[in-house]
């Protein structure tokens, strides 16, 4: 039986794997990652948040052209990605990658900000989603039964047998978008030339107080305030020296409240960052119902050869 969650969570890992800067430096990435992990359990796979910086920075080229800086961001964006699911596996949250056949669209409108007649997102690298504990969400995904708005009963099966996933997920997130809770998160690899856009977005989408002045939250009837929680987070690995980074630099100043936190790939530094790892008890507390990430994870583990393959461990 797989149910709607880890049927997404397969397809955004597998995709991932498409993409030409994870594929070409996956093999030395999973070196890397296998070397620092003297044993498979959930404590370990955790910690890979301390060492995601030096791992990613293991393909690292000399020189920062305007295309390898662009490779590199989405190199990073692709192992951030890629660690927060594997510490997920088993939960209802899943950390998807930009893409419109995989973001619910109410999701989507929700993230919209309206400037009196144009349309705007977030600069959005990963968006986390956790779905609600209810049964539709927790059933093998072919025996899900919604209807339309206009009370059709939606084909979960294609033509061609795949599963109709986006107009599956559409009408679910539609029917249930206050329970939803939903994460942004931006990933960089320069932090002084970054920092501002997430701080910046953080106050727009806190804020009540635009529509005077044009700006909406939302559309199509959607609005980020009707979720049940909302965050935004902030993910760099530095190319600069980290010791250049102290609690009074701009950069950490622009970043220190925002709502999600702030996080690198390294050991946690007072007053600077946190590692990665403390990212899930600030923003996915709800991803399980009773048991702890730990335990989830050690006990979903065993499957990691199997029913989690796709993560090419």
């Amino acid at each position: 039986m797989v149910n709607i969650v880890e049927y997404l969570r397969e397809r955004v890992v597998s995709e991932l794997f498409n993409l030409t800067s994870v594929n070409n430096s996956w093999s030395t990435w999973k070196q890397h990652i296998n070397g620092v992990l003297p044993n498979r359990n959930a404590m370990n796979i955790l910690n890979l948040g301390d060492k995601l910086g030096d791992i990613f920075k293991s393909t690292s080229v000399a020189g920062r052209s305007q295309s390898s800086v662009s490779g590199g961001g989405a190199a990073w964006e692709g192992l951030v990605c890629w660690y927060l699911n594997l510490c997920l596996i088993g939960t209802n949250t899943v950390v998807i990658k930009q893409k419109k056949t995989l973001i619910p669209k109410p999701i989507s409108d929700g993230l919209t900000v309206q400037y009196f007649n144009f349309n705007s997102n977030t600069e959005s690298d990963l968006i986390a989603i956790t779905f609600p504990h209810d049964p539709d969400y927790n059933k093998d995904i072919f025996s899900i039964s919604v209807r339309n708005n206009n009370g059709q009963k939606v084909l979960t099966k294609k033509r061609n047998g795949d599963f109709n996933y986006l107009d599956v997920i559409n009408v679910l997130a539609a029917r249930d978008f206050d329970k939803y809770e939903v994460s942004v998160i931006q990933c960089k690899t320069n932090w002084n030339d970054n920092a501002q856009i997430p701080m910046l977005w953080d106050m727009v989408y806190d804020s009540t107080g635009f529509s005077r002045n044009g700006i909406q939250l939302g559309t199509n009837g959607f609005s980020i305030n009707d979720l049940a929680e909302f965050s935004y987070a902030f993910v760099v690995v530095p190319t600069v020296n980290l010791n250049s980074f102290n609690s009074n630099s701009t950069a950490i100043q622009r970043v220190r409240n925002i709502s999600g936190g702030n996080y690198w790939g390294y050991p946690s530094r007072n007053l600077v960052a946190h590692s990665l790892k403390e990212i899930f008890n600030k923003n996915f507390s709800n991803a399980l119902p009773q048991s702890s990430l730990r335990a989830n994870l050690n006990n979903e583990l065993q499957y990691i050869s199997s029913t989690y393959q796709y993560f090419n461990l």
